[in-house]
C-alpha cells in the first residue's frame, strides 16, 4: 500500500509542476492586439474637443443632461436632445476625461 500512495503522490506532484510550466510559455508570447477602451456608462460619452469646448454626444433615444470631468470644478451641465450632440465651454487649460450625466 505504500509504494501506491508513493506512486501517487509523485504522479500528482509532477502534474502540478507540469501546469505552471506550460502556462509561463503560453503567457510568454507578444500580445498583438491593441488596449480595449472600457466604454463609459450612461447615454453621454465625450467626442472631440479643444481649447475652451467639448463635444458631448447623447446616445440614447431621450433628453440627457450632461457634463465633463477635468481636473477642478466640472463645467455646468447642459441638455442634449436624442442622439443630439452639445458643445460644452471649458476654462483655459482644462482637459476633459469623460463625458457624465448628471
Amino acid at each position: 500500500m505504500t509504494r501506491l500512495r508513493s506512486a501517487l503522490v509523485m504522479a500528482a506532484a509532477g502534474a502540478l509542476l507540469a501546469v505552471p510550466a506550460a502556462m509561463g510559455t503560453a503567457s510568454a508570447a507578444p500580445v498583438a492586439a491593441e488596449a480595449v477602451r472600457a466604454p463609459e456608462p450612461g447615454c453621454a460619452k465625450l467626442g472631440a474637443y479643444g481649447p475652451g469646448w467639448a463635444d458631448i454626444h447623447n446616445v440614447c433615444g431621450h433628453t440627457i443632461s450632461a457634463s465633463v470631468e477635468v481636473d477642478g470644478w466640472d463645467p455646468s451641465c447642459i441638455q442634449i436632445g436624442p442622439g443630439g450632440v452639445g458643445r460644452i465651454g471649458l476654462d483655459a487649460g482644462d482637459e476633459p476625461y469623460y463625458a457624465y450625466e448628471c
